[in-house]
């Protein structure tokens, strides 16, 4: 009863119902000029230095990448929010657990350790279907419709893009080079208006969101759901408010489930820090600035 007076109220209504909390916020960060260059090669990314981690693990910052973690209750359940600002879109990369067409799997830290990641989330999990257009660190992988989908699409200068329906010929319209693109969905945030999820039955999951606040800004939302004491998981119409609420103007739903993993280091940061499910490719963050001699 309590979730159905949730879901009837989630869009007049968007603090109520375990939300009242005020929620955080990006904090704007102003990153010094820069030299850098992307590795073609991921593993040659820079490696972060553990003096730029806090304490508690909440907080990374250097010259080039600032992440903000945050613990928050929204909707009677707990909710794992990063708000990530980098100083390069290259900055922002993919990486699968073995390259395409492969459907092999592994651990998020197996993933991210090699390619030095600051921060990860899980992704899309693309190889587990056979359609959508997907692109991967500046590579077109998969050129498949799917016209009853729209997918995310992030162009080289790190900018989200909706491109609905989810077609090449859509695509193309699209005028600055793509550097990913994703294959899942909905969509939950547009031009800054939380959108109308239809067509799905309403469910209450652990789930995993992105979505771009400003340039080179972007928030991430890890929900729990059942798997968790106290938590009950969200429905789409509540995960497409709470990341209106957090500031994205464009915001996507990806891989959630037991899938749902976000690492900061090479510690996972939402859920049970020991139960990783195996997934088949990250998004994540690099720093941009070379280590000390």
């Amino acid at each position: 009863m309590k979730k159905l007076f949730c879901f009837l109220f989630t869009l007049l209504l968007p603090l109520a119902c375990g939300a009242a909390e005020a929620l955080p916020q990006l904090v704007k960060v102003d990153f010094p000029p820069i030299e850098y260059t992307a590795p073609e090669n991921p593993t040659q990314s820079y490696p972060a230095s553990k003096a730029h981690f806090s304490e508690d693990g909440l907080h990374y910052h250097d010259d080039s990448l600032d992440v903000q973690l945050h613990k928050i209750s929204v909707y009677d359940t707990t909710a794992t929010v990063a708000f990530v600002q980098i100083a390069h879109p290259d900055q922002l990369r993919t990486q699968q657990a073995k390259p395409y067409p492969s459907k092999t799997t592994a651990r998020i830290d197996t993933i991210a350790k090699p390619v030095h990641s600051v921060f990860a989330v899980n992704a899309d999990w693309f190889t587990y279907h056979s359609d959508g257009i997907v692109y991967r660190n500046g590579q077109l992988l998969r050129n498949r419709d799917m016209p009853q989908d729209d997918g995310l699409a992030i162009d080289i200068n790190g900018d989200f893009h909706i491109v609905s329906p989810m077609t090449q010929a859509e695509y193309a319209k699209l005028t600055v080079p793509i550097a990913h693109s994703f294959a899942f969905g909905p969509t939950l945030v547009q031009n800054g208006q939380v959108q109308e999820i239809v067509g799905r039955r309403v469910t209450y999951r652990q789930r995993m969101a992105l979505g771009q606040v400003d340039t080179l800004s972007y928030v991430f939302v890890a929900v729990e759901g059942t798997n968790e004491e106290d938590s009950g998981g969200v429905s789409m119409p509540q995960l497409a408010q709470l990341m209106a609420d957090l500031g994205a103007h464009t915001a996507y739903n990806l891989d959630g489930g037991q899938s749902a993993s976000m690492l900061m280091g090479n510690t996972k940061v939402n859920g049970e820090p020991k139960t990783m499910r195996a997934i088949g490719d990250i998004i994540y963050f690099t720093t941009a600035i070379a280590p000390e001699e």
